[in-house]
């Protein structure tokens, strides 16, 4: 990228202070600032939007219902998360045979896990909920293990 917007910073000394070069050179200078910026446009057409970061997956798993009965009924509360890229998912994918990750993950993508664990003083619980990292959507939400 870096390389196009030098490229294109030559071709518009070129024009602007109107250089006189033999028509082979400025036809040459022409094609490579045409290939860059085509080259270049791609390049940040294939980017993909970065991720969501560790706080805007809680504040998204916040949305789900049963944290939100959760945050209305305790007296504590907890977080822990776990990012999970593609490559990751895959791997879960293969290792453990039930079929959560599976049928809760599109393939390719990357996802926040987000345990909430929920006191009452004396007991409690936590909820487990999965939001997807690159769209920002909650893929599932389960109440989990109850402890005392």
């Amino acid at each position: 990228m870096i390389c196009s917007i030098n490229i294109f910073i030559l071709l518009f000394l070129y024009l602007y202070l109107g250089l006189s070069l033999n028509d082979k050179l400025e036809s040459i200078i022409i094609a490579v600032a045409v290939v860059s910026f085509i080259f270049t446009s791609i390049c940040l057409l294939s980017i993909r939007e970065i991720p969501l970061t560790r706080e805007e997956a809680i504040e998204i798993s916040k949305g789900s219902s049963l944290v939100k009965e959760g945050l209305a009924k305790s007296r504590y509360t907890t977080i822990e998360t776990h990012h999970y890229n593609s490559q990751r998912i895959e791997e879960l994918k293969e290792w453990h045979s039930d079929i959560f990750w599976g049928q809760k993950v599109p393939e390719g993508r990357s996802v926040w896990e987000i345990i909430w664990y929920f006191s009452r003083g004396i007991g409690g619980y936590n909820v487990i909920v999965i939001v997807d990292a690159e769209i920002g959507a909650i893929l599932s939400e389960e109440k989990g293990i109850e402890f005392l």
